[in-house]
């Protein structure tokens, strides 16, 4: 009895202990389970993250690419998206693709296609109307990316804005020790100064010393009727519920403190049902403000008289995107910003390598034109020939007749030596028809009254789109040093530029440094300049910065 009693006491202990190795041998293969589809999920999780940095290469890529004027297409090897004769998107399946990897990842694969809404044909806003105004410098980018199976795909829509040198009525570089603009402006379109050498300080070095009755303002409500006939219309939007005139002003300065004293003032308080946008579209200032008409706070200072979309105390916003362009950088295409190699050097020809292709035989010595009594004639392409009446339209040349005061531009004109127009008395005027680019490897002096004609003898329209000078000096400019001069054009000075007078001047001032004295110039962006300067003027081709508009992710394929 007791042996039966023990052998039944060993089968439960030997099936208890067979329970027990089941239920253990089962946690075991289910933690084991556990942790080996953690670890795949977990191995997942990182391909599919990875993945996701092959659209972050993708768009900043693409972005880049469009930057320095080219498709933002990517990995596309020979296959295009307008192949099939309308717009398509490509897979990692599609014939004839290259995609691209991203550095130390070789298993990330990604490629761009940019979709320009200016050129694609397609009506993207909805508005009826295929690629007009409203769809220029937008771009949708479709960014794809393959890891290890896992595909992802976005669709990022951008907007650039263009802040080239030009799309300025003032444009200041570097500055000198005293600052970058000195003395009394008043100016009617964007201010954009950079100021690299200013010291830190006080009003002594301030970037733009606004006293008395200087101001920036953002529409042309002063500009005579007679003046306004001669340009374009100034862009048109709706602004708090109404359509105004804008020049879509803004002033930046990188570096370098504000002064405002007296009743300087940049922008104005909005005037309802005015027609004109009063307050500037932005203020973007990083070492502050400073002046009599500035409220000390202990910190950058609160100026009593800004009226801006975005207040006063937002900082610089470009890095160091923008500089002041020379003549020793890269030559660059107007529409395109593409370079161009120098075959006998191997590198890219410099601003004025490649204008001196263009400008045939230089000028040797100084020209000096007086409005008064001077007949000037010279052909840059054919210099033996003196007779203007042999000139061609293919022909590089300048030709001002006093009896008529015409001056005829055409082409590039370089100068070795000094360039001025010069006036005596009531004749100080120059009526100029044509387009040319002008290179002085000296000084610039304009001291006439110069303005633009049409061929036909009319005035209307007839700046910058049919009508531009552009007047390049390597060294100083002086603009209307003369009182009550009215002039036209695209002005560039490598080092400083001096206007002290109180003359009209519609167009852009490009320069190292700025003299304004004390007699207050006016000084009128004609945005439309931008885009019509003459072929071979400094600095002229794009330079976009984007502002994301949307990011979607389109679907995870696994």
């Amino acid at each position: 009895m007791q042996s039966t009693t023990r052998s039944n006491k060993a089968g439960i202990a030997l099936l208890t202990a067979t329970i027990f190795l089941a239920v253990a041998m089962l946690i075991l293969a289910y933690m084991t389970s556990r942790v080996v589809q953690q670890n795949s999920q977990v191995n997942r999780y990182v391909e599919f993250k990875d993945c996701f940095l092959g659209l972050e290469s993708a768009y900043a890529q693409s972005l880049a690419d469009i930057e320095t004027g080219n498709t933002g297409m990517l990995g596309l090897g020979t296959w295009s998206p307008f192949d099939g004769g309308s717009f398509a998107l490509p897979t990692f399946d599609t014939e004839d693709i290259a995609p691209l990897q991203v550095p130390g990842m070789p298993n990330v694969e990604y490629m761009a296609v940019a979709q320009n809404w200016g050129n694609d044909g397609i009506d993207n806003t909805g508005d009826g109307s295929i690629d007009n105004d409203a769809e220029q410098w937008v771009y949708t980018l479709h960014l794809f990316a393959r890891n290890a199976g896992i595909q992802r795909r976005a669709e990022v829509v951008v907007r650039a804005t263009d802040v080239n040198v030009w799309r300025n009525a003032i444009f200041g570089g570097t500055g000198q020790a005293g600052g970058l603009i000195n003395g009394n402006v008043s100016v009617h379109g964007s201010v954009h100064l950079l100021g690299t050498d200013i010291a830190a300080g006080g009003l002594a070095v301030a970037a733009i010393d606004m006293s008395g009755t200087s101001l920036i303002h953002n529409n042309y409500k002063t500009l005579s009727a007679a003046l306004r006939a001669r340009i374009p219309a100034p862009p048109q939007r709706m602004w708090n519920g109404e359509l105004v005139e804008t020049l879509n002003s803004t002033l930046r300065v990188k570096n370098g403190l504000v002064g405002m004293s007296g009743n300087s003032e940049i922008g104005e308080p909005d005037i309802p049902g005015s027609g004109f946008k009063e307050t500037m579209d932005g203020t973007f200032i990083n070492d502050g403000w400073t002046g009599n008409s500035v409220q000390n706070d202990g910190g950058r200072g609160i100026p009593t008289r800004v009226s801006s979309d975005n207040g006063w105390d937002e900082y610089y916003d470009l890095g160091d995107r923008v500089s002041l362009p020379v003549f020793a950088d890269d030559w660059r295409e107007p529409v395109t910003g593409a370079t161009v190699l120098n075959p006998n050097t191997g590198v890219n020809y410099s601003h004025e390598e490649y204008f001196e292709t263009l400008a045939g035989t230089p000028y040797e010595g100084d020209i000096v034109i007086n409005a008064r009594n001077d007949f000037f004639y010279y052909n840059a392409t054919r210099p033996n020939d003196t007779d203007p009446a042999n000139r061609l339209p293919t022909d590089n040349y300048l030709l001002f007749d006093s009896d008529t005061n015409v001056f005829e531009i055409n082409g590039q004109i370089e100068v070795n030596g000094n360039f001025t127009l010069t006036g005596q008395g009531n004749q100080r005027t120059m009526n100029y028809t044509g387009r040319a680019a002008i290179l002085v490897r000296g000084d610039a002096a304009i001291e006439v009254n110069l303005l633009s004609r049409n061929a036909d003898g009319s005035t209307d329209n007839s700046f910058p789109i049919a009508n531009c000078i552009g007047i390049m000096a390597e060294n100083n400019m002086d603009v209307g040093m003369t009182a009550q001069l009215t002039i036209m054009g695209g002005f560039y000075a490598q080092n400083r530029v001096r206007s002290q007078r109180q003359s009209t001047i519609l167009g852009t001032m490009v320069g190292n440094y700025f003299d304004m004295g004390t007699n207050v110039p006016d000084i009128y962006q004609v945005p439309a300049l931008a885009d019509n300067l003459p072929y071979g003027m400094i600095g002229a081709y794009p330079l976009l910065v984007f502002q994301q508009m949307s990011w979607r992710e389109l679907g995870v394929d696994v």
